[in-house]
């Protein structure tokens, strides 16, 4: 995944932009409906976009006014603080160690508005940390002093991370690759969600090759 600087430097930049600002609104839409502040973002495999879809969405919600957090809890193949380009390594798992207070856990990022908790320095045991007592209270006491918050969760496939955080989230939001996702796979992520008696409340489909009257057959692809 490229750095924040670099996506935005990009010629299509304002097109994604667009994309997103609508993800973004059906989102706000929902959540307020729901009464939803807190949401994971997911999908079935590695490298099908969740990341990007979870430092962008989050960057919306910041831009519209709202008091936006950013949590990584991806400790097997963390992202987030290198797209942000955030150099400070402190976090996630530093509050839930008891090491830190959240706000010492939460690093400045582009906008006033957003601020991200990376992983911080990935436990050689992260499943426990993930079903612990202590991620519960972390969602909770985020969820008071932030006006939302995204958690940017593991693939559902591989590990067993994101089938506990759902659990724990309001709500999830789901990322697929169009024909790299198999039918199959979502199928099975999806299983795993129902059996963790997840809120789905929507789906990101990655990968679409555009109308070449809209973008010149560009592809939404980071």
């Amino acid at each position: 995944m490229k750095t924040y600087n670099e996506f935005k430097q990009n010629k299509d930049n304002s097109f994604y932009k667009e994309k997103f600002n609508s993800i973004q609104t059906n989102l706000q839409f929902m959540l307020k409906k729901q009464g939803i502040r807190n949401f994971m973002i997911t999908s079935a495999n590695m490298s099908e976009g969740k990341s990007f879809a979870s430092a962008n969405i989050a960057e919306v919600f910041a831009e519209k006014g709202n008091k936006t957090l950013l949590i990584d809890v991806d400790f097997h193949r963390p992202s987030l603080r290198k797209y942000m380009q955030v150099s400070e390594n402190v976090g996630t798992i530093d509050y839930l160690m008891g090491e830190i207070e959240l706000e010492e856990a939460c690093q400045d990022t582009h906008h006033p508005n957003l601020k991200l908790m990376p992983t911080g320095i990935a436990p050689p045991n992260p499943s426990e940390w993930v079903d612990s007592a202590e991620m519960r209270q972390l969602i909770e006491v985020a969820k008071q002093t932030f006006d939302y918050v995204i958690i940017d969760a593991p693939p559902l496939l591989p590990i067993t991370d994101s089938r506990i955080l759902s659990s724990l989230c309001d709500g999830v939001l789901f990322v697929a690759f169009v024909k790299k996702t198999k039918r199959s796979e979502i199928k099975q992520a999806m299983r795993y969600l129902e059996i963790a008696d997840a809120n789905v409340i929507g789906g990101i489909l990655n990968g679409v090759v555009v109308s070449k009257n809209d973008r010149k057959g560009y592809r939404y692809k980071y």
